[in-house]
């Protein structure tokens, strides 16, 4: 060959090694998911920002926040950022729906993170299964979001039924209550029904006196009939199956009455805002949560970091939920960086239904979804509150049940 051919040669090989080079890579660019760049991993949240679960959505936005903040601080995961849009749904299944299918189809996230309340969620199950997005479901435990198994849903957190067996199975082992006149007060929907189960569940498995057992309409503002009928049936111990705002009227007009009662309510109760509207009626109530409080040592060192990455406004919602929002976020990010570099939906999902005993520093018992349901089912810890100082102190580690 002449040197004039085998220039040509040289040059043809080395255009055909570039374009090879060029297609290699925009395969490798292509073989990352939707929602994901070579910087950059998007996610998105739907949350009641707007409200009367307002103090809900956006402490557990700011607890997504929070956690992204750490991890961004860190380098990322395997060298991309993460990033969050937070859709408010005013906590309106109607409009979650709207919102989950404005961050599938337009924003084009690569997962789910925050999902608002339980019947909220259980009205997005089916936007979410058609696009088969990764979601971690981290405030509102529903059986039905779990129960049949939805291949790329998540879920952390017991069923509600325990949150209502945990503080009776303590009124009686250790406040020795067993002879107590018991009852309970809730909601007439499904979340009120799950508590009832456990209430009933300890009530049997104990031989306990229930004479009271009354529902009451989402969203009721006087309890003056229920609780008349509490005190005329001689009730001494009670479950509270509602959320925040409901169980203070509660225990204001247990209080009107003088009744000497010993009370339990459902993890809202620790909120910062509930145990200050609950306050004034001077009871202290026991509360069970699968999170640590503001007061633990694991809450004081997240609030620690909150003040240092967090808006004044985000760190002034930190409560419960901003822990939530903090271990959904991270658990949701331990299943990207297992998967490496070549980030896909189905590598998360993949991961994610092998994680087993992630631990997230004493915020909660650690997290496993290699289980039929992938549902982290941790350890509940009591609480009881102190009204008189505005705190909540812990009666018990996480123990399982």
């Amino acid at each position: 060959m002449n040197q004039l051919a085998t220039r040509r040669a040289l040059r043809l090989a080395a255009t055909t090694t570039l374009g090879l080079a060029g297609l290699l890579a925009a395969f490798g660019a292509q073989a990352q998911d939707v929602g994901v760049t070579a910087t950059e991993i998007l996610i998105g949240e739907v949350q009641p920002m707007s409200g009367p679960a307002s103090l809900i959505g956006k402490a557990g936005a700011a607890g997504s926040k929070l956690a992204i903040a750490e991890i961004n601080a860190a380098g990322g995961i395997n060298g991309r950022k993460l990033r969050a849009i937070y859709e408010d749904d005013g906590y309106v299944p109607s409009r979650s729906v709207s919102a989950v299918k404005k961050l599938i189809d337009t924003d084009k996230v690569f997962g789910i993170t925050g999902t608002s309340g339980s019947s909220h969620m259980v009205a997005m199950l089916p936007a979410i299964e058609e696009a088969k997005v990764p979601t971690v479901v981290h405030m509102a435990p529903n059986p039905a979001v779990v129960s049949p198994r939805r291949p790329t849903v998540f879920m952390i957190g017991p069923d509600y039924d325990y949150a209502s067996y945990a503080p009776m199975r303590y009124m009686v082992e250790k406040m020795n209550k067993k002879g107590a006149k018991f009852g309970i007060l809730y909601q007439d929907d499904d979340f009120g029904k799950a508590l009832l189960s456990g209430y009933q569940k300890a009530v049997k498995q104990y031989g306990l006196n229930s004479v009271a057992e009354i529902s009451f309409k989402r969203g009721a503002k006087d309890f003056s009939a229920e609780v008349l009928t509490l005190k005329d049936k001689g009730v001494n111990a009670i479950y509270l199956g509602t959320l925040t705002t409901e169980s203070a009227s509660i225990m204001s007009e247990l209080r009107r009455l003088d009744m000497d009662v010993t009370l339990a309510t459902l993890w809202a109760g620790q909120l910062p805002a509930a145990v200050k509207l609950a306050a004034p009626s001077g009871y202290q109530y026991l509360i069970p949560d699968y999170y640590a409080s503001n007061y633990d040592p694991a809450g004081v060192a997240l609030m620690a970091s909150a003040r240092k990455y967090l808006s004044p406004d985000d760190y002034n919602n930190f409560n419960r939920y901003t822990v939530s929002g903090y271990v959904g976020t991270m658990v949701f990010a331990e299943g990207v960086r297992r998967c490496g570099a070549t980030l896909t939906r189905a590598c998360v999902v993949a991961q994610l239904d092998k994680l087993h005993d992630f631990k997230v520093g004493g915020l909660s018992g650690p997290v496993s979804f290699d289980n039929p349901k992938a549902q982290a089912v941790l350890p509940i810890k009591l609480f009881q509150t102190d009204p008189q100082a505005g705190t909540v102190k812990a009666l018990t580690d996480f123990d399982a049940y």
